[in-house]
């Protein structure tokens, strides 16, 4: 019980930093950041997190980054594009999953600095 309330606890609030940026950029660009930063932090997340208590990696990556990025609004944009065309979609789906990669790998790269974030 006590991790399932870890990734409910993490997944408010990571739920409603979304809906904050959501707010505060329009036009698409939060979904960009979102996803972006999120995949960052799951990439730092994964390594200086690793050797902490399950529940501290539950609330962080499973609640809080896992809520934060958000796969279904991605999903129904690319709906959006595909519609209007298969290439825009393809487009819009390729450089989505290559940017959160990169910025995953990114994120792996600063987690092993030594230095504090």
């Amino acid at each position: 019980m006590k991790r399932i309330l870890a990734v409910g606890f993490g997944g408010m609030i990571g739920s409603l930093l979304r809906a904050s940026i959501y707010v505060a950029f329009t036009g698409g660009m939060g979904l960009w950041l979102v996803n972006i930063a999120g995949s960052f932090l799951i990439g730092v997340a994964a390594i200086r997190l690793a050797r902490k208590s399950v529940e501290l990696r539950l609330v962080v990556s499973t609640g809080l980054l896992g809520s934060f990025t958000t796969f279904s609004a991605f999903s129904a944009d690319w709906f959006h594009y595909l519609e209007s065309s298969i290439w825009l979609g393809l487009a819009f789906a390729g450089s989505m999953m290559v940017s959160c990669i990169v910025s995953a790998a990114a994120g792996l790269w600063v987690g092993r600095r030594e230095v504090p974030l």
